[in-house]
């Protein structure tokens, strides 16, 4: 049994001794330490050895609900953040993630109720709100949930909100009123949950035909999530994370089988098939993605295509799914199919700079250049002077005979990582397509220093000196 007999021990002399019966804290509650998954095992110990240390503490003793909760440890979770709440009354986080809990085995009036002591906290927090509509959904009192689906939506959770007030309508009879919400919905926010609730909408109607294609599109329909930070601040105390995070690295520097034997020891706790869930799909997905991943690089891409497929089949809203399918078919040359899966990956997370660069890639590679530069423009928004970016950016100016940007995006690149040659060939060779010879000849011995592509520095020759003999001869004195 590991450190269980040890840990309840000093919990019983700390508590015990340290406090009168009137501010006596309770026991935290032990779980886990004694699995097979020395990864979690020892990080619960490490939290339960915290909350020993610091008994009184509300954040602590909660970070120990996260990691119950996280790694599959319910009943151990809910008494914790019971714990936890009353140790700090003013967190949202332990209500709020209790109320989950108590929502995931469909007791959905004691949800409302905990969800309404986390609201009493923080009544900003908009993920709470479609949460708290969708669980009224599910409790059978859609006009209290139209309420909640409203709060939301004047905290600026559309296209989430405006779905659950379509909801709303339809469990009220109003089916009209929610196709005047679907339908623009379903134009601009492609999910198949959205397809088939527009597809019973027109149904209820009448119109068959139109509900018929609705409900086609909408035929793998997964429940409809949505984004929420303070739930995913559990993740990092995921089941096997620190093994997950080694494999990364393993596979990243070529050690491809090791990454895999961890890999798929992880998916035993985390298999394929939970990607397909809403609880715990995080990891299984990712999981089944670095499985893909590894594969590539190990020189298997039919397996590596099997497997991402396979996963878009349980998730695909899933975007590094896209990402990755995007990444193999690029190297198969199909570039349009692979731009549809990076589009598709902006679609489900906007922000991602790696997206919209590998957009941008896409987009080059079909020659469409000012395309590209707007992508590697898009991406730079949201990782600033991304070495990569910045390349692939000053070579879309070449192809544009923008030399002036290209020289001071090639300028970024040699800032950021000086000793870069490839950098280096392209600052000599936008200098001279402007003129400026001597700063180019400059970049092109530091090339040649740092060691660069023969032909290409011979093509850089050739530029130079022809430029060079085209020069007009100075005045005489």
């Amino acid at each position: 049994m590991r450190h269980v007999a040890v840990i309840a021990l000093a919990v019983s002399f700390l508590v015990g001794c340290s406090r009168s019966d009137s501010e006596a804290v309770d026991e935290p509650i032990v779980a886990g330490v004694d699995i097979n998954d020395a990864d979690v095992a020892e990080h619960l110990e490490g939290l339960l050895q915290s909350v020993l240390t610091v008994p009184t503490s509300g954040s602590i003793r909660g970070r120990l609900g996260m990691a119950y909760d996280i790694n599959g440890f319910r009943g151990a979770a809910i008494a914790t953040y019971q714990q936890a709440s009353e140790l700090d009354p003013d967190d949202f986080r332990w209500p709020y993630f209790h109320a989950h809990l108590v929502a995931e085995v469909a007791e959905y009036e004691r949800a409302l109720d905990l969800l309404d002591q986390a609201l009493a906290t923080d009544a900003g927090y908009a993920p709470a709100w479609l949460s708290r509509g969708s669980w009224l959904l599910k409790a059978n009192r859609p006009l209290d949930a139209m309420d909640a689906y409203r709060r939301a939506h004047e905290l600026q959770a559309s296209p989430h909100a405006a779905f659950g007030r379509a909801r709303s309508l339809m469990a009220v009879g109003e089916f009209s009123a929610a196709l005047e919400i679907l339908e623009p919905l379903a134009r601009g926010f492609e999910h198949p949950h959205v397809n088939r609730t527009h597809g019973e909408a027109l149904r209820a109607v009448g119109r068959t035909d139109d509900a018929r294609a609705a409900m086609a599109r909408g035929r793998e329909a997964q429940p409809l999530t949505w984004p929420d930070e303070r739930r995913d601040q559990r993740n990092v105390h995921m089941r096997g994370h620190a093994s997950y995070m080694l494999a990364k690295e393993l596979s990243a520097s070529g050690r491809v089988d090791e990454a895999l034997a961890i890999l798929e020891r992880l998916q035993g706790h985390h298999p394929e098939e939970h990607c397909g869930r809403e609880e715990e799909s995080f990891l299984a997905c990712n999981l089944m993605n670095s499985v893909s991943i590894a594969h590539d690089r190990a020189g298997r891409p039919a397996e590596s295509r099997a497997t991402v497929q396979r996963g878009l089949g349980l998730r695909p809203s899933f975007a590094p799914f896209h990402l990755t399918l995007a990444n193999l078919l690029r190297d198969g040359r199909d570039l349009e199919t692979a731009l549809n899966h990076v589009e598709q990956a902006i679609e489900l997370n906007p922000s991602s700079g790696y997206a919209h660069e590998q957009r941008g890639r896409l987009l080059f590679g079909l020659n469409r250049h000012e395309d590209a530069k707007a992508a590697f423009e898009s991406a730079l928004q949201f990782e600033p002077g991304k070495r990569t970016t910045l390349f692939y950016l000053g070579l879309a100016q070449v192809e544009l005979s923008s030399y002036d940007d290209a020289v001071e995006s090639f300028r970024r690149v040699t800032e950021i990582e000086p000793y870069f040659a490839l950098g280096q060939v392209f600052l000599a060779r936008s200098l001279a397509e402007v003129g400026r010879i001597d700063e180019a000849r400059r970049a092109q011995d530091r090339a040649r220093e740092y060691g660069a592509n023969p032909a290409e520095l011979r093509r850089n020759e050739i530029l130079l000196r022809d430029l060079e003999a085209n020069e007009p001869l100075e005045p005489p004195g």
